[in-house]
This record gives C-alpha cells, structure tokens and sequence, in this order.
C-alpha cells in the first residue's frame, strides 16, 4: 500500500474551504491570521487528498491523541501528519501504519533549532555533514528525518535524545518506534522526511494547486534509486540487548 505525500505553496488569500465542517472553520475564528491562515490551509489540503483518494466529500472529524498528535476520530480511517515551512503546506498520509512528516526551509532555520540540534548529533552524523558539499543543507536534512520519526511517535523536540541516525549507511536506531523507515530529499529550497511504520514500501509525490488539483510528480520505492543526489532512505536496525 502506497503513502502519499502532497505539497502546496499557498498564498495570502483565504483557501477553498468547501471540504471542512462549518464547526472546524468556526473554530478557527480566534486563532492569530497567520496561525489561521496555516490550520485552514492544512486541513483544506488534508481534506482535497482525502476526497482525491478515497471519494470523502468532507473532511471527518479530525481528534487530538494522548500523545498530543492529530488524528482521525474513526480508527478505521487513515493515518497523517501535517508540517508547514515557509509559505509551503505538506501532508503525508497513510491508510496503514502510523506517518510522520517533516518539512523544513533550508536556509531559514533559526540558531535556536540548530543550537537544539547540535546537542544530540552523533560522532557519525557530524563527521557525515562535514563530508557533505553543502553542510547547511545536509543537517537541515537531518533534522527533517529525525522530526519525521519522533512527529510519527508524538515526541517532537522532547523525543531528541530517543533516535540515533547513522547517515553513511542510511540506518536508524529508535528506542520508542523499532520498526521505521524514512524517505527524504531536498529541492534546494525544502528539505523534507517522510517515516512510516512499520514499512515505507512505496511513497508517491503530489504537488497541489486549487485550479489544477493534484500533479503526481514522483513514486519512489524504498528498493529503487532516486535520480536525486540528495535522495535518502534510511531502515531500523535491531533493538540492543
């Protein structure tokens, strides 16, 4: 089974709402513009993929988790993850399994993420950046995939010392989730991570724009090679004894 990941450069200009609840809009009428202007945005994106994919003419009922993630209220319905960056919405999604996603401007962090970072880098994943090209770019990316894996366990920045990423041979070790995979890729803008659990078999790739609706731009396999030099996967190694 396919997860699908779609993006979305949005605008100022108030979005398409026709398949969000007149509940779910009400509630954002609080909200600060910009906080605003992101929640509609992404569950207006959430809600066209979930019409897209599985004929749902309205967004369901969207709950908050004990662990502080966003789902479904039905169980039976698919797993997402929602990440904003700059003016681009992301939403990954998944009828099995649990997702997480990460998305992340490259040249726009702040020193205080990259401070937060810097604390639990691995000897591996320092010497892997400072073999990169681009060393900026290689650590956003990074910290893309490590967001992905703990958005996917409801961790966030508090789950930081969990995961162990060990870049040069695209393998991860997770106290919290064991079985993950990760896709990930930069566009010299972006960076992003993509994690499933248990298995990232198949991830296909979705631009969205409300005129045109959705462009299917790639299908990568966790098996095959990507024509990006960036491009990477990475599988969990066992547990330690």
């Amino acid at each position: 089974m396919a997860c699908h990941f779609s993006r979305w450069a949005i605008s100022e200009n108030e979005p398409d709402t026709r398949r969000l609840s007149a509940d779910l809009v009400s509630s954002t009428l609080a909200f600060s513009p910009k906080r605003r202007q992101r929640f509609l945005h992404s569950r207006a994106l959430l809600g066209e993929m979930m019409f897209y994919l599985y004929g749902m003419n309205t967004l369901p009922k969207i709950i908050t988790a004990p662990n502080g993630r966003p789902c479904f209220a039905e169980s039976n319905l698919p797993d997402f993850s929602l990440a904003y960056a700059g003016n681009t919405i992301a939403v990954m999604l998944s009828s099995e399994g649990k997702v997480g996603l990460d998305i992340e401007v490259i040249r726009a962090r702040s020193g205080q993420i990259t401070e937060k970072q810097n604390q639990f880098l691995t000897p591996a994943e320092r010497a892997w950046i400072d073999a990169q090209i681009d060393p900026l770019e290689a650590a956003t990316q990074l910290w893309c995939i490590r967001q992905s894996v703990l958005k996917l366990a409801g961790l966030g920045t508090n789950g930081l010392d969990t995961l162990r990423l060990h870049p040069a041979s695209g393998r991860l070790r997770s106290t919290i989730t064991q079985d993950v995979q990760v896709m990930s890729d930069t566009d010299n803008l972006i960076a992003w991570g993509c994690a499933h659990t248990p298995t990232l078999a198949r991830l296909v790739l979705w631009n969205y724009h409300p005129e045109q609706g959705f462009t299917r731009t790639q299908d990568l396999s966790i098996q095959q090679q990507s024509s990006s030099n960036r491009y990477m996967k990475f599988t969990s190694l066992p547990p330690t004894k």
